[in-house]
């Protein structure tokens, strides 16, 4: 069952809940139940009676963690560097991915032809639609320039190319 884990070696069965990144725990042991089966039982009626006393999960979708450093979830600065004639040219583009998107890299923007403020927006909207249409978003941000939404993921960026 979800949320236990039977310990061999420390003869019990511990009872875990994680949210909020706080963590309940209880240990059922044999020394107490006599049995696995009777620890485990104890366990899943802890688990029962205490998941309705705590907070909804959040969803890990949309979740900023702190190796965010674009400043918006799912939208990332790389670094495509480009050699033609033996010199190299830096191509910074910003790149919008999230979980099952059929482009494995994602779908990006370079900073050199969009400008940075139009591929970053360009970015988060791909991000937001979760869409690869690159029509669709490059119309969609055409439309938004100048708006107040527009500025407002503006003021969400918090990296730019050297």
């Amino acid at each position: 069952m979800l949320y236990l884990t039977i310990n061999a070696r420390e003869k019990c069965v511990m009872a875990r809940i994680t949210r909020q990144r706080v963590r309940h725990q209880a240990n059922f042991t044999l020394r107490q139940y006599g049995s696995w089966r009777k620890a485990t039982a104890a366990a899943k009626a802890w688990v029962e009676a205490t998941l309705p006393k705590l907070p909804g999960r959040i969803e890990r979708k949309n979740l900023k963690t702190t190796r965010n450093t674009s400043g918006v979830v799912g939208v990332r600065l790389a670094n495509a560097t480009r050699s033609r004639n033996g010199h190299e040219y830096p191509d910074w583009r910003w790149v919008a991915f999230w979980p099952g998107c059929a482009q494995a890299s994602g779908i990006g923007w370079s900073v050199n032809k969009y400008g940075d403020g139009r591929a970053f927006v360009s970015a988060c909207l791909a991000r937001r639609l979760e869409s690869l249409d690159r029509k669709a978003i490059d119309a969609r941000v055409a439309r938004l320039r100048g708006s107040a939404e527009y500025r407002a993921l503006l003021r969400k960026k918090r990296l730019s190319p050297p």
